[in-house]
């Protein structure tokens, strides 16, 4: 299984752009307080954190993978 370069791409970007959100808007630390954004919608964006984080950047990875597997 091998993934394609604009696959690849794709995912750096997210990447790129969770780690945007985390470094100027988030905390840098695993917290206890809601998840982001199902907590006060989109205006508490405070709420972001590190747990937040490792899920919108390992699920998408997962799925592409579990995708690829499928069709293999």
């Amino acid at each position: 299984m091998k993934l394609s370069s604009k696959e690849k791409g794709s995912y750096l970007i997210w990447v790129a752009f969770n780690l945007l959100i985390l470094l100027c808007f988030g905390k840098l630390k695993f917290d206890n307080s809601d998840f982001y954004p199902f907590s006060d919608g989109f205006e508490d964006i405070s709420d972001y954190d590190i747990a937040e984080f490792l899920v919108y950047i390992l699920i998408p990875i997962l799925v592409i993978i579990a995708i690829k597997y499928r069709k293999s």
